[in-house]
């Protein structure tokens, strides 16, 4: 088990900084990055991907990342190229986790389908990469007409039949809120499970609140985890300024709950 925090969600200057403040001034295992074709700040730009792969003292920082391609909307062809770039990406930074998001589609089953062609191809070179594609769970597909995938289970159980140890579950504990079905998704995709996204809400928007600010039934939701044995990465996504207690308690009810574990 291992805990870091988005570097969407804290201030940083560069790689040699945002590695420095996640693992010295927050005190976790590492950062998952953020990682958009525009390579703009805070998103890592391109001088920060360079940096990161030139740093050789890092040995014991995990450095994750989260993609925001839109994998359904994309022709077959343009996603799985895009995805191969990321995994060049990958390969130079060290990174060995990279969340994913299905995307949206005018068409729930067909939209699925799509994410499912543009995996299959690509997951031999993940493996052999040793990198895990971690799909997260997004708003339902009625919110605001945005048309999301992957926010009920048999969603992502078309995709998992693909049975690949380099696709995996990111839970994300605010989206789980918004569509009020958290249980049924740990319940059912527990076996995939491999990396949890920590935010809060009040139960209809990605507010993204501090640690038990929201609705998000904290109890519930680690009760869970215990029961599924997760012992993968657990991911800060709330703001972290000056006002840092929800953090710290944040923090301290995982390592509570698993037995202080890190890396």
């Amino acid at each position: 088990m291992g805990i870091v925090i988005s570097a969407l969600h804290f201030a940083w200057q560069d790689a040699a900084d945002c590695l420095g403040i996640a693992t010295g001034e927050f005190g976790l295992d590492g950062v998952e990055l953020s990682w958009h074709e525009s390579f703009t700040h805070a998103h890592s730009t391109r001088e920060d991907l360079g940096a990161l792969a030139s740093l050789t003292d890092r040995p014991r920082v995990a450095v994750s990342a989260h993609i925001w391609d839109n994998l359904a909307e994309a022709d077959n062809g343009t996603a799985r190229e895009s995805l191969l770039r990321w995994l060049g990406v990958c390969r130079q930074t060290g990174v060995r986790n990279l969340v994913v998001h299905g995307g949206s589609w005018p068409d729930r089953k067909d939209g699925i389908a799509r994410v499912r062609r543009v995996l299959e191809p690509v997951l031999p070179s993940f493996e052999r990469a040793g990198v895990v594609l971690n799909l997260e769970n997004h708003y339902a597909y009625t919110y605001r007409n945005g048309r999301e995938l992957f926010s009920e289970p048999w969603e992502f159980l078309e995709v998992f039949s693909l049975d690949s140890p380099s696709l995996k579950f990111c839970f994300d504990t605010g989206h789980g809120n918004m569509t009020h079905n958290t249980a049924e998704l740990l319940d059912a995709l527990g076996p995939w499970l491999n990396y949890v996204h920590l935010a809060d809400n009040h139960g209809v928007d990605d507010d993204h609140v501090p640690y038990g600010e929201g609705t998000v039934d904290w109890a519930g939701v680690f009760s869970h985890l215990e029961a599924a044995r997760f012992d993968g990465t657990f991911c800060v996504e709330f703001p972290v300024r000056e006002e840092r207690a929800p953090f710290r308690a944040c923090v301290a009810e995982i390592r509570r709950r698993w037995g202080g574990q890190r890396g």
